[in-house]
């Protein structure tokens, strides 16, 4: 059996094992990446999202983000963008959806990462992004019934993702079409605003995996597994797995 092949059975096996001995909620996430290159370096970028809750009966987030990064080189990327954030809140048994905005700044160091021995060498890609939200919160009352808006909090959120790219067919100078595996963490980070959030400085960790297929540079269809964990304003941890398919088109 392949390296590769191994490594696939050992994740799911510690995803099972720890599905196995914990009560953690599922929900499923389908979300689209575009990009469309503006000129050789400007790329404008469009990503919508939509969430269930973890019982998958109803929509519990919309998500849009919106915005366009300039490449410096092979490696390093800058951006700026806009998110609008749909999210279901309840109140005294009334639900209803309400809207976070979002500017957001960030950068990405992506470089080559080599397995395997000098004979058999594999390469892959690992990609660094921290991204700054100034994050504008809805303030919420329940009035006659229902919930109105009075206002926004104003919070900042720092998130650092790492996420690896391993192509599970050899590439030579560039990966253009065929199977990979993604393995990803991204940590959260509360640097202002905690009061109006949960609290904490340490927001949340998402740690993922995906098995995908390239169909050509512009295309790749993804389909991941999730574990997110977050923490509460009385400082436990809850627990939520995610399945979530991913389109992502490069035009």
């Amino acid at each position: 059996m392949s390296f590769y092949k191994q490594l696939i059975l050992v994740i799911v096996g510690m995803i099972a094992g720890y599905n196995s001995r914990s009560q953690v909620a599922l929900s499923g996430w389908v979300t689209t990446n575009n990009q469309i290159a503006l000129t050789k370096s400007l790329i404008y970028q469009l990503e919508a999202s939509g969430r269930t809750e973890p019982q998958r009966q109803h929509l519990q987030t919309f998500l849009l983000r919106t915005g366009a990064f300039v490449q410096l080189n092979n490696q390093w990327s800058v951006g700026a963008g806009y998110c609008l954030t749909e999210g279901r809140r309840t109140i005294n048994g009334t639900s209803s959806f309400a809207a976070e905005h979002q500017a957001l700044e960030q950068v990405w160091f992506t470089h080559n990462v080599y397995l395997g021995s000098a004979k058999n060498k594999h390469t892959t890609l690992l990609r660094h992004r921290l991204r700054l939200e100034n994050r504008f919160l809805p303030k919420l009352i329940w009035e006659n019934n229902a919930i109105k808006r009075t206002g926004s909090a104003f919070a900042n959120r720092l998130r650092y993702q790492i996420r690896q790219q391993i192509p599970l067919v050899r590439v030579t100078s560039s990966f253009d079409k065929g199977m990979f595996l993604i393995l990803q963490n991204e940590v959260f980070f509360n640097v202002s605003g905690q009061q109006h959030v949960n609290g904490q400085i340490l927001d949340q960790n998402r740690s993922l995996l995906a098995t995908g297929y390239r169909f050509s540079r512009k295309f790749d269809l993804e389909l991941s597994y999730m574990l997110r964990v977050v923490k509460e304003p009385s400082k436990r941890w809850s627990r939520e797995s995610i399945i979530q398919v991913t389109a992502f088109s490069r035009i």
